[in-house]
């Protein structure tokens, strides 16, 4: 076959398609830890291989969510450092779930997981890629909106795709149906400051009074500050600490946690 480097590609690669060359899939290999049980000696390393497209392909240019960006390994660490205050035993919701690393991730940290997106490319991915790492009884198939890829775990825990809009009426929709969550999770969901709004209504929505909204922001994507984000949380009374870099969790007034800022 020809030999080119694929990585030639300043015509925009519309001639190496043709030959078929420069393949935009991509392969996202991650490992992570979990336990079941209190006993640390039974933890073990599960290995997540998520299929989705590379970070400069025509697809992400399309769908951003068919790639992995830096926050979403950042979230899914985080969840695992802290599985017994965000994931073990609880409702959690992941907005913007992507190809479904952190969703994934929480799932085998124990959590009752409803993984969401609103772009029907990235569900498609993420559907793909939640068969392939958590097989234990699939039910429904692709178009199957009421068991929707309903999962269940040895310990009885569960994983749901959706689709999922911001704002209204969506999130009443949803309310209705799926009830409030313990944690929601977002990893870089914010592009631009338009779409901060509908996300902080959709988290004063579905999360409980005792809830926390784990958000991990690594691209500051169209110049979009934190401060900006966390003074829109404070409008729907969200507080924000800020526990290690890149991670910010959102509580309601009264239920801060000491020592963030």
């Amino acid at each position: 076959g020809p030999t080119e480097d694929p990585q030639d590609n300043d015509n925009g690669g519309t001639l190496l398609d043709l030959f078929g060359k420069d393949d935009p899939n991509d392969v996202f290999t991650f490992q992570i830890k979990h336990n079941n049980n209190s006993d640390a000696a039974s933890t073990k390393t599960k290995t997540i291989r998520l299929s989705g497209f590379k970070l400069d392909s025509d697809e992400v240019d399309r769908s951003t969510g068919v790639t992995i960006w830096a926050a979403a390994p950042r979230l899914a660490h985080y969840l695992q450092d802290h599985a017994e205050s965000t994931c073990k035993g609880k409702s959690v919701l992941e907005l913007g779930a992507g190809l479904g690393l952190c969703g994934i991730t929480a799932y085998y940290l124990g959590a009752y997981m409803t993984m969401t997106d609103g772009d029907t490319h990235s569900l498609q991915k993420m559907r793909e890629n939640v068969r392939q790492n958590c097989s234990s009884s699939s039910s429904g198939g692709d178009g199957d909106d009421n068991d929707d890829n309903a999962m269940m775990s040895a310990s009885n825990n569960t994983l749901d795709c959706r689709q999922l809009l911001w704002g209204s009426p969506h999130m009443e929709k949803y309310l209705k149906v799926h009830g409030q969550s313990d944690t929601i999770l977002g990893a870089d969901v914010i592009y631009t400051e338009t779409s901060i709004k509908p996300l902080f209504d959709t988290v004063a929505c579905l999360l409980k009074p005792d809830g926390q909204f784990i958000l991990s922001r690594v691209n500051k994507w169209n110049g979009v500050e934190n401060e900006v984000v966390i003074e829109a949380a404070k409008a729907q009374k969200l507080y924000c600490t800020r526990p290690s870099e890149g991670i910010f969790v959102f509580r309601w007034n009264g239920v801060e946690e000491s020592g963030g800022g």
